[in-house]
């Protein structure tokens, strides 16, 4: 039961969409309704410019990481730790407060509907991977802004960043819970980046 109570906290805590007001702050503009519509870093880079960007990703990140440290220093629980982590990739990705606007999209226009109920979680799931495995974060962040820099293809930046992390995780030895729990932020954000194909940039 704790764990459930945990993992409905970490799901609360990562729907907060901090790209909202930043980018109302910076820009006066709504995120949700300018660029992509999309509430993360990427597209509060676009409407609000690199700082907003910046701060989103920072922001969004730590929304996994500081309830999953929290976790980890109260109860020592691995698992717990994991359903945190997995929780608020998930409420990142479809927001219990971003939910009730979407409702207005049409059924037919299921990828929009999902563009509106959330980011795409990559930062969230960056959080949780550099908890569970720091070694990896910068190696992967360095790939991604490779395919993002070097190759102008910032889709494909996540798309690949988040498909090694379990992979990974896994070939490095770390636990079960761990690279499970890592593969199953990725498999949230995939059905995320989804809403993006054909990738275009």
């Amino acid at each position: 039961m704790q764990i459930v109570l945990l993992g409905i906290l970490g799901y609360l805590i990562g729907g907060i969409p901090f790209a909202v007001p930043v980018v109302r702050l910076l820009s006066d503009h709504d995120v949700r309704s300018t660029g992509s519509g999309n509430v993360g870093a990427r597209n509060s880079l676009r409407v609000a410019g690199a700082g907003a960007g910046i701060l989103v990703l920072v922001l969004d990140a730590l929304k996994s990481a500081i309830p999953m440290l929290v976790t980890d220093a109260l109860l020592a629980n691995k698992l717990a730790v994991a359903v945190v982590g997995v929780a608020a990739v998930l409420g990142h990705c479809y927001s219990p407060y971003l939910l009730l606007r979407s409702f207005k999209t049409p059924w037919q226009h299921w990828r929009h509907w999902m563009l509106l109920v959330g980011g795409q979680g990559l930062a969230t799931g960056l959080g949780v991977i550099s908890v569970f495995t720091p070694i990896l974060a910068l190696p992967l962040l360095a790939l991604g802004a490779f395919f993002a820099l070097v190759l102008k293809r910032s889709s494909w930046a996540a798309l690949v960043m988040i498909s090694a992390a379990p992979i990974a995780a896994y070939l490095l030895g770390y636990g079960d819970v761990v690279w499970l729990s890592i593969a199953a932020c990725a498999i949230i954000i995939l059905t995320k980046l989804w809403q993006d194909y054909p990738f275009k940039d």
